[in-house]
């Protein structure tokens, strides 16, 4: 008679060990694959978004305004403070909507409505009647109901996908009226503001600020591309910054921001050591960040690629730029400390590194 001989609980017990270290070794192999494939698709997303700014410009002459905001045209003050007085902007690019009007001649907008057309996303870009027009809460053509604001529409390229959120809309309370958001920030250079602020050293709240609104996408800007003297491969024009968990942060097509003037700071533009609440709040550092729970998160570019993000370049370019290069000093001006990435983020400073 044969005998039977099954497995003993100690053989048993060893295979389940062999296929848990197995397991073990294949999940972070297939993580790394993932998230390289989601870094690769967020690169495609932020190279669409460069072409279709080049586009732009092949039309207009100019890259679109990070974002269209009025202003007196007899007194210059901002809507919102500020104007021809400190915090300065400049006049609407395209001028107003009539000769005693402080609205813009093509309405109150931030540059991905100005892109729309070029994203496939056209259909918003007609719902859009430019002067006189208040972004929130304007709906599509024929429709009523929170899903069909102009601003509630949402774009998978407005997503990155290494956020596992997808694409999200902040929520009115009570009317339900929505507003999508973005992971992909607009970079009006150093921050939002053209003032400086006297000092050496590292800048602070108070102190050692250079001047801003010195790159390509900022309030009111028209740059094109002969104004980019730094280099279009050395110039970042978009960065990653995704929402935090309470949706306030990240406003798409167009934004208020957080900065008190209507600059858009924090919602869909964000300076590399930008001064998200005002000119004498922290500058905020190029860094990885807690996640979206993180309540600082809002007021730096960060992603969720490890050890940095996503940049698109002002040649329609893409490249992952390391944490690193927003605290390694690159160089000074008038004694004041510069990081690589504002060496960066500038068009016409004649600061010219690569990052690599």
């Amino acid at each position: 008679m044969v005998n039977r001989r099954g497995f003993t609980l100690i053989e048993l017990l060893v295979v389940i060990a062999i296929i848990a270290v197995l397991v073990g070794l294949l999940v972070p192999a297939v993580q790394k694959v993932r998230e390289a494939a989601n870094r690769m698709s967020c690169s495609n997303n932020m190279k669409q978004m460069g072409l279709a700014l080049h586009n732009y410009h092949s039309r207009v002459g100019r890259f679109p305004a990070g974002v269209t905001l009025g202003k007196s045209q007899t007194s210059g003050a901002g809507w919102w403070g500020g104007g021809n007085v400190a915090p300065r902007y400049d006049n609407p690019p395209n001028g107003w909507g009539s000769p005693t009007t402080s609205y813009p001649a093509d309405g109150y907008w931030g540059w991905q409505m100005r892109i729309a057309p070029d994203i496939e996303m056209d259909n918003v870009a007609k719902a859009i009647t430019g002067y006189g027009q208040w972004p929130w809460w304007a709906f599509l053509p024929g429709m009523t109901g929170g899903s069909n604001t102009i601003v509630g529409q949402k774009s998978k390229m407005w997503a990155c996908p290494s956020d596992t959120r997808g694409s999200m809309a902040w929520a009115e309370p009570g009317s339900g009226n929505l507003h999508a958001l973005t992971d992909y920030m607009g970079c009006p250079g150093r921050d939002s503001y053209k003032e400086t602020l006297p000092g050496t050293g590292n800048p602070t709240a108070s102190a050692a600020k250079l001047p801003g609104q010195d790159g390509v996408l900022y309030v009111n800007s028209r740059v094109a591309l002969t104004d980019i003297t730094d280099g279009t491969s050395n110039t970042v024009v978009i960065g990653e910054r995704p929402p935090d968990n309470s949706l306030e942060y990240g406003w798409a097509w167009v934004a208020w921001g957080y900065d008190g003037a209507g600059f858009g700071a924090g919602d869909m533009l964000l300076g590399v050591r930008e001064r998200c609440e005002g000119i004498n709040t922290a500058p905020g550092l190029y860094r990885a960040s807690a996640g979206a729970t993180d309540p600082t998160g809002f007021t730096h570019h960060w992603s969720f690629h490890t050890g940095g993000c996503n940049w698109a370049l002002a040649d329609g370019s893409v490249r992952f730029i390391s944490y690193s290069s927003g605290t390694n000093v690159a160089t000074q001006i008038n004694g004041i400390n510069v990081t690589l990435l504002e060496c960066l983020a500038s068009r016409a400073s004649g600061e010219v590194f690569n990052p690599d």
